[in-house]
């Protein structure tokens, strides 16, 4: 071997050690950093996230294709959902959940906090649900096709002749095949820790198609997760189911009052259920 040879491999051995004992240092570091930065917490907790969400996407895929556009397929998703998210450590006390259970169609509203929402999603989910989305999400990759093999309804927000025509025939599809819809009537994620004002949408619906408003409220998230703040901690969350509210006899010159009406006795219960706690792990 010519000393040039020589040279070049002590030099590849050698940059090969700086990258093991680079790594090494880093494994080392990356634990210090999750325990003494929130915001690196954070952002390693949002990346493990978002990375199971797309992981379960393309597991179940296959699985979901075999009954594309149905309904039932999220009730595998919400069984891997449950038992998966537990290493999150957020627990979701249900109250009223036999509200849920109905052998006829109604418009499920909750309020939307994070897409942390996700998970209490899945712990609630009744017989039968869909879910009404912004289009956009239906090309997010494997969580959109996911999503439209579950049966999601996609609605274009940006052309409202579009979102009116998919309203209209959403009345039709929930009492020709029988399903939940879960509606988020804020429109967009609220970090703010109170609700923002409901869009009618939900509620022209319901009297639409003359079926029950069943309303649904998750506590804040606060004591536990704030974007601002940079905080993502282990935490409990209430969800409070509430009495379905008739929509029978009801016509859209209805609509303004019931959607104040449902925000209402929602934003009540969101307060009462979301006071200043300590949690058993010590979280306030």
């Amino acid at each position: 071997m010519t000393e040039s040879s020589q040279l070049k491999t002590k030099m590849a051995v050698a940059e090969l050690e700086v990258l093991h004992y680079g790594i090494i240092a880093i494994l080392l570091i990356l634990p210090v950093l999750y325990e003494t930065s929130a915001t690196f917490k954070y952002f390693a907790k949002f990346v493990l996230y978002d990375t199971i969400v797309m992981c379960i996407a393309v597991f179940l895929m296959p699985v979901l294709a075999f009954r594309p556009r149905d309904v039932n397929n999220y009730r595998i998703v919400s069984w891997v959902v449950k038992n998966i998210m537990k290493i999150f450590a957020i627990k979701i006390d249900i109250k009223h959940k036999e509200r849920l259970v109905s052998d006829q169609p109604y418009i499920l509203v909750s309020n939307h906090q994070s897409s942390l929402d996700f998970i209490g999603m899945m712990e609630l989910l009744p017989d039968r649900c869909a879910f009404l989305a912004k289009r956009e999400l239906l090309w997010a990759g494997p969580f959109g096709i996911s999503s439209w093999l579950c049966g999601t309804i996609f609605i274009d927000r940006l052309n409202p002749e579009k979102a009116r025509d998919t309203m209209d025939q959403t009345a039709e599809i929930l009492h020709t095949k029988n399903i939940k819809l879960w509606i988020f009537p804020e429109g967009t994620r609220n970090h703010n820790g109170s609700m923002l004002p409901f869009k009618k949408g939900a509620f022209y619906l319901a009297v639409q198609a003359q079926i029950p408003i069943v309303p649904v409220v998750f506590s804040s998230f606060s004591h536990f997760y704030n974007k601002k703040e940079r905080k993502f901690e282990t935490g409990r969350v209430t969800a409070t189911v509430l009495p379905p509210v008739s929509t029978e006899g009801l016509t859209k010159d209805d609509v303004t009052d019931l959607t104040e009406q449902v925000r209402k006795v929602m934003l009540q219960t969101f307060n009462e259920t979301s006071l200043p706690r300590m949690e058993p792990n010590g979280y306030s």
